[in-house]
């Protein structure tokens, strides 16, 4: 599991006291609907989508269907990133705290327990993606030589830039008409970040790039496919005993394991099922379980598996039995 740096941005709880008494605000708490159709926090429940109302501000369009902020084990770390975003990017946006006290530090206490990098999001961040929003607009909130010293600093992130991706897309999609978030895209994307969801959520959290043989399953494939072999090899013998005619053991026996092998051979070479691999493994994002067959005359050495549940891309290195790539950043 990841350690997180204990240092938040100028956000603390009494720095949000502060600033909500010098607005005169007052704090809204986070109300939250479960809708839920999860079945526990297994395998790919990370892959499930939340939807968080907050009173008094808008419904954030990639969380689905609701998980409780009172209950933070009902919700995927995709759904306590997200919502995690959205309360600090209201509070650098004018010091609007959209959580209280009590719902924050649950929040981010949930979220270090997980492991995410979330809870170090930095202010820089922010201020980048609301530069780029802008300049998107034809609009500017910095000058140029910030605007170039921002783009520095975040490129110079590695694999942090997906974080900032995560933003983008969020922020984008719900500040800009659609012209514009192309062309956000595209001046992103000179940068070499992807603006999208795809591997945002999880590029931080820990997860092993380990692909396991799974030896047990190849067995019985193999054990299935001999089946049907191994029952013609006996038949002429159980045949046989229902007429009477007696057939030692050792060379029923021997004979039925000879066609065996033979035709379980032959059925094998016919389905291009020869030198068989099954590796297993984990989605970097969700967790979802990832099972893979190789095999043939010549296995490929490398395989691009797409999760099913929440759209990562990953490439398996079968010699190496890591997941090399994963939602555009590198694993190895």
């Amino acid at each position: 599991m990841m350690t997180t740096s204990s240092k938040m941005p100028t956000l603390t709880r009494a720095s949000a006291r502060q600033t909500r008494v010098r607005r005169g605000a007052t704090m809204r708490e986070t109300r939250v609907a479960v809708v839920m159709r999860r079945g526990g926090r297994e395998g790919g429940a990370r892959a499930q989508k939340i939807v968080m109302k907050s009173e008094g501000s808008n419904v954030n369009p990639d969380i689905g269907v609701s998980c409780s902020i009172d209950d933070p084990s009902s919700c995927s770390l995709a759904d306590l990133e997200l919502m995690y975003v959205d309360a600090l990017w209201n509070y650098y946006n004018g010091g609007k705290f959209t959580l209280s006290d009590e719902d924050y530090d649950r929040l981010r206490e949930e979220l270090n327990w997980q492991g995410s990098g979330f809870p170090t999001l930095r202010r820089y961040e922010i201020e980048f993606v609301q530069a780029a929003i802008s300049y998107s607009r034809g609009e500017s909130v910095v000058d140029d030589d910030k605007y170039e010293e921002l783009k520095r600093r975040v490129k110079a992130e590695g694999k942090r830039t997906d974080v900032t991706a995560l933003l983008l897309y969020t922020k984008g999609k719900e500040l800009l008409d659609e012209a514009e978030f192309e062309l956000l895209g595209a001046e992103m994307k000179k940068l070499g970040i992807e603006v999208g969801m795809k591997g945002a959520t999880c590029t931080l959290s820990q997860t092993s790039t380990e692909l396991i043989s799974d030896t047990s399953g190849v067995f019985t494939m193999y054990a299935a496919l001999a089946t049907v072999p191994l029952l013609l090899g006996l038949s002429p013998s159980i045949l046989l005993g229902f007429f009477g005619v007696h057939v030692p053991s050792g060379l029923s026996l021997g004979f039925a394991a000879t066609l065996c092998a033979g035709l379980t051979y032959k059925l094998v070479n016919y389905t291009n099922l020869q030198n068989a691999e099954i590796l297993i493994g984990a989605c970097p994002c969700c967790e979802m379980p990832i099972k893979q067959f190789f095999g043939g005359e010549s296995p490929a050495e490398t395989f691009e598996h797409k999760c099913s549940a929440c759209g990562t891309t990953c490439t398996l290195n079968r010699p190496k039995r890591l997941i090399e790539t994963a939602g555009g950043f590198s694993r190895a």
